[in-house]
């Protein structure tokens, strides 16, 4: 099965999951009137919404530059996880408000029993689809199944946190803790809410970084240096001046190198040689880049250019 295949099975995977989750979910949750399951079900309801955008962006990415998109359609990748990360951190703020709400009115009534079997069920599903595309992610080296996988496994640990706090919600209610049943579903709402915070604000400000033109992360931008500088070693070069940025999982990388002013250039055959070897030798260290090279020898020009 070729990457294309793959992808194309993981986008597959999470619309149909999303989409059986997102019924079974708020089906569920209002028949036993757990707020808890229902913000599971509509997170699935986003997740199913994206799914499809999604798989509408994958066909996108594979069209040829145009005269409207002369630099391809790799901007949509961030431009669909900023919507994934907002649609999520919108709709926990307002389970957030609706759970503090319930608390402060005295909780909700809830037959814990019954929601300890959805989560058991959404969990299985969650973390078992999160699992695929994260195998799928590694193969094919796609960002959009990498961010799909880290939203299934958010989803999996939520319902597997609700499944065991209910449990113990159903333990407790023959006890002197039985006080505490009523609050059980808003509090776990808000705890949840708490918890999960944190990785729809990294998607979001990884995706505005990448949609503003942003350079890849420090780890990603120490390395690429780092092969610069070896191919400054291996070809001709007085400076060198690199800018980068980052759409998705490819990196655009544009170069001005200067040549020694004793450098011979005598044809652009000669030029053109060691554009290839340096292409070639960044892009096998690299491979998700593409690399733009300007020679130059003019070193007024040079540092007009690169002023820094």
């Amino acid at each position: 099965m070729n990457t294309q295949r793959l992808e194309k099975f993981a986008i597959n995977l999470s619309i149909f999951g999303s989409l059986s989750m997102a019924i079974l979910g708020i089906s569920y949750g209002l028949y036993i009137e757990s707020a808890a399951v229902m913000l599971d079900g509509f997170f699935n309801i986003i997740s199913f919404s994206m799914a499809l955008a999604t798989r509408w962006i994958s066909l996108l990415l594979k069209r040829p530059e145009g005269n409207n998109f002369q630099f391809g359609f790799k901007g949509t990748v961030p431009l669909i996880n900023l919507c994934k990360g907002l649609l999520v951190a919108g709709l926990s703020v307002f389970a957030f408000i609706s759970a503090v709400g319930a608390l402060l009115r005295g909780g909700r009534e809830l037959n814990a029993g019954s929601a300890v079997i959805y989560a058991a069920i959404a969990a299985s599903v969650g973390l078992t689809i999160s699992i695929t595309q994260t195998t799928i992610a590694k193969k094919t080296g796609s960002p959009i199944v990498r961010v799909d996988a880290q939203n299934w496994m958010i989803n999996g640990f939520i319902s597997l946190c609700v499944g065991i706090a209910f449990g113990i919600v159903t333990a407790i209610q023959n006890t002197p803790f039985s006080w505490f049943v009523p609050y059980a579903d808003p509090a776990l709402v808000t705890i949840l809410v708490i918890l999960s915070c944190p990785m729809p604000a990294k998607v979001i400000t990884e995706s505005i970084k990448q949609l503003l033109l942003g350079a890849p992360e420090a780890n990603m931008q120490k390395r690429i240096h780092q092969v610069i500088g070896d191919a400054t070693t291996k070809f001709p070069c007085a400076r060198h001046c690199l800018r980068m940025t980052q759409a998705g999982q490819d990196i655009y990388l544009h170069l001005h190198w200067l040549f020694p002013q004793d450098e011979k250039l005598t044809t652009i055959e000669k030029v053109d040689i060691i554009r290839d070897k340096i292409t070639n030798f960044v892009t096998q260290e690299i491979p998700n880049s593409t690399l733009d090279i300007i020679f130059t020898q003019d070193e007024e020009w040079f540092g007009i250019i690169n002023p820094q």
